[in-house]
């Protein structure tokens, strides 16, 4: 797998969106049920909590799936769980990430596997576990193993998180094997357990690292030598990559050419519940992403320290990670992963879309225009007026939300695969550069002469209209809410940020 150093990390980040990936592993549903500690009890010398509050995550694989979906990645997870109360639950969080679950088994009698932690002013006190962790075998353990081999061919990354609770066996690590995948990412609680082939990484953290090479466990991670336990798991286990993570300390990458320490981020009171699933989610798509090991550890570093600095079990989002990266790296990045997707399209003889507007308070009809927009083409590009070119065109007091706000929500919606910000009044700079084969108008420019057309014909495209959801019009909207609220919001404090007046 070829390097992709020279791209930056934000354009590797912005890669993320749309990556199709595929998770096999063990679930489990992560439950924390969090109070207050008024006083020890007098009849045990624990903690009596109160106004405690209940809240559920999906955990082990289905973390690791969470956080590639927040990420921007196309997801689909393999497991099997209880045909019971937590699995319902569990396929319930599943759904509202965004991760297709038509591959997740449900078998009858079989308990889903649940971690229960009592959390006490942010200390946790216990944890209960219970679920089936037997492995699967026979009929269903077959089944399993096929499907894991049908869905890794049709994935640009596969990740097998294996926390020994039965799904991942050696029938399932075979046929992924089989399949001779160039993006396999293993992270397993005992690497020894099965055997492997043609891995493109390991992602043990320390302790387990030292675990699989029988050697005494030191848990203070800045006492390991992480780059020779590295080496001899590499060989060990016969992938291009290990990855020893580190906790607070970062990481260090070892591949068949060199070693490479990753520092790592300090958090104050940091909950590392689930960070070693965020950073292989960040790691794995990066990778996937044509990206070395060492650029892709420095990404799941990052997007690792935002996780333990969050309660519980989280999520991060690609945003959220760019917004990590150094601001002219997030800028270069932009043009980058932009000019690398439109060579990307025109190479396999694919279409680019473009389109343009201010998208000011994003509403139903926007959201039409750009999905019949993308089904047209490869990639969407939308442009979007500055907040100075707004309200230029739109007179003053527009836009009402504010240029990064639209950028982020446009960047959002899984039809957008670009948004690039432009100052001028109208987009024909913007268009020959992009030099889209489509360039789409909603219906309400039907028989306008546009400015930009000539830029159009100039690419060698041509302008496509598309209709309009009748009653959806942004300016309509802000006419209506400022004229019923206008009497009721004089002299009322204004938002400073957000949302204009």
């Amino acid at each position: 797998m070829s390097s992709a150093a020279g791209q930056g990390l934000a354009a590797l980040v912005r890669g993320y969106k749309g990556r199709r990936c595929f998770v096999v592993g063990d679930v489990m549903l992560d439950v924390f049920e969090r109070g207050r500690a008024v006083h020890l009890a007098p009849d045990a010398p624990a903690p009596v909590l109160t106004d405690v509050g209940t809240t559920c995550s999906p955990g082990g694989a289905a973390n690791v799936a969470a956080n590639l979906a927040a990420l921007g990645a196309e997801v689909t997870l393999l497991t099997a769980i209880g045909d019971d109360p937590a699995g319902v639950e569990l396929l319930k969080k599943l759904d509202e990430g965004g991760i297709q679950t038509r591959e997740i088994v449900r078998v009858p009698g079989r308990a889903t596997v649940v971690k229960k932690r009592l959390v006490a002013d942010g200390a946790i006190l216990a944890r209960v576990d219970s679920g089936d962790k037997e492995p699967l075998s026979g009929d269903l353990e077959e089944e399993l193993a096929e499907r894991a081999a049908a869905l890794a061919e049709s994935a640009r990354v596969v990740v097998v998180s294996d926390y020994s609770g039965g799904t991942v066996t050696q029938r399932v690590a075979d046929a992924i094997g089989v399949t001779e995948h160039e993006c396999v990412l293993l992270d397993s609680k005992d690497l020894s357990r099965l055997r492997w082939q043609g891995l493109a990484a390991a992602t043990p953290n320390h302790l387990e690292a030292q675990r699989a090479l029988d050697l005494p466990v030191e848990a203070d991670p800045g006492r390991v030598d992480a780059g020779a336990a590295g080496e001899a798991l590499r060989r060990e286990i016969g992938a291009r990559a290990v990855v020893v993570t580190l906790a607070e300390e970062g990481a260090v990458v070892v591949d068949e050419a060199v070693t490479v320490r990753v520092e790592g981020r300090r958090v104050a009171n940091p909950d590392v519940n689930g960070a070693g699933d965020t950073f292989l989610a960040a790691f794995a798509l990066s990778l996937g992403g044509d990206a070395g090991p060492h650029e892709a550890a420095r990404l799941g570093v990052e997007a690792a320290a935002l996780a333990v600095a969050r309660p519980g079990t989280a999520s991060v989002g690609f945003r959220e990670l760019l917004q990590r990266l150094p601001a002219e790296e997030v800028i270069a990045g932009e043009s980058s992963a932009l000019e690398e997707d439109l060579k990307r399209v025109r190479r396999s003889g694919g279409k680019v879309v473009f389109t343009n507007g201010c998208f000011d308070l994003l509403h139903r009809g926007h959201l039409f225009l750009l999905r019949e927009a993308r089904k047209l083409g490869d990639v969407l590009v939308v442009g979007l007026n500055s907040d100075a070119s707004a309200r230029r065109i739109k007179g003053p007091g527009r836009p009402v939300t504010l240029e990064e706000d639209r950028v982020e929500l446009l960047e959002a919606l899984p039809c957008v695969d670009h948004v690039v910000v432009f100052g001028e009044d109208t987009p024909e700079a913007l268009i020959r550069r992009v030099e889209p084969d489509l360039h789409v108008k909603g219906g309400d420019h039907a028989g306008d002469q546009l400015a930009e057309e000539s830029a159009v014909e100039e690419a060698g495209g041509e302008v496509v209209v598309l209709p309009l959801l009748p009653g959806r019009s942004a300016s309509a909207t802000i006419e209506h809410i400022r004229s019923s609220h206008g009497a009721a919001t004089d002299g009322a404090t204004r938002p400073t940020t957000g949302v204009r007046p």
